[in-house]
């Protein structure tokens, strides 16, 4: 299954190429889909060029309009307002003008690869031509939103599946989530020596427990249990 690091590899190996022509680029030629898009705009054929590349095709839209990988997420409910690595990053009105992949997060800035876009490479700059990583703001107006692929959640060194069932993921739980999906996680949580009520309400005490077990097991710490937290309460270190 892919991984957010195995598409960040896949994107990061791809820094300096550059288009032949105006807009002729291998990303084309090599997803089939996409032939008839070879001379125009490249940034979302790039984007699909390496999930294709990493054996996830299926993750993320197979096309050459932002606006419709826009759409594909939101039909999916995996559109986000704030950034993780593997994240596809939307630029411009309703997503509309540009698209990058996410290979890294501050507080303040996140770092992108993609295809058609500007930047320096060995102390030379280059116009929209190719293929390059920068530091983009995540304040910046022109940002409209993330599309988030489902990615598996890796196992991580000295960790295996716990021989119990991973029950089906019910969907993101955040604060103000109540009922029984809440409650099982609470139990997990719970049974694997977190200090936390059972109650089936997603209170502060149960966003400050899901962000220190994000903590210890290196997930992204935001208290929203998406799908790869869900699965990771259900892993265990080897003994």
């Amino acid at each position: 299954m892919a991984t957010a690091s195995g598409i960040r590899s896949v994107a990061r190996a791809e820094i300096g190429y550059r288009e032949s022509g105006r807009n002729h680029t291998k990303y084309a030629d090599q997803v089939s889909a996409l032939r008839w898009a070879q001379n125009q705009p490249w940034c979302h054929t790039f984007v699909s060029w390496v999930f294709q590349k990493a054996g996830a095709a299926n993750l993320a839209p197979v096309t050459a309009s932002c606006l419709a990988g826009v759409a594909w997420f939101k039909n999916r409910g995996r559109w986000h307002s704030t950034p993780r690595v593997g994240d596809i990053v939307y630029y411009g009105p309703s997503g509309g003008t540009h698209v990058e992949i996410v290979t890294g997060v501050t507080d303040t800035h996140i770092k992108t690869v993609g295809g058609n876009t500007s930047g320096s490479l060995d102390g030379t700059y280059f116009n929209g031509d190719g293929v390059y990583e920068k530091d983009v703001p995540r304040s910046s107006p022109r940002i409209y939103g993330y599309g988030r692929p489902a990615y598996s959640a890796p196992v991580k060194p000295g960790e295996k599946p716990s021989g119990v069932k991973v029950p089906t993921f019910p969907g993101v739980l955040k604060p103000g989530s109540v009922g029984s999906a809440v409650r099982v996680l609470q139990k997990r949580l719970r049974d694997r020596g977190w200090r936390i009520e059972v109650d089936g309400i997603y209170g502060d005490d149960t966003e400050r427990v899901v962000e220190m077990f994000q903590r210890e097991k290196g997930l992204d710490r935001d208290g929203v249990v998406d799908r790869d937290t869900w699965r990771a309460a259900w892993l265990r270190e080897v003994t």
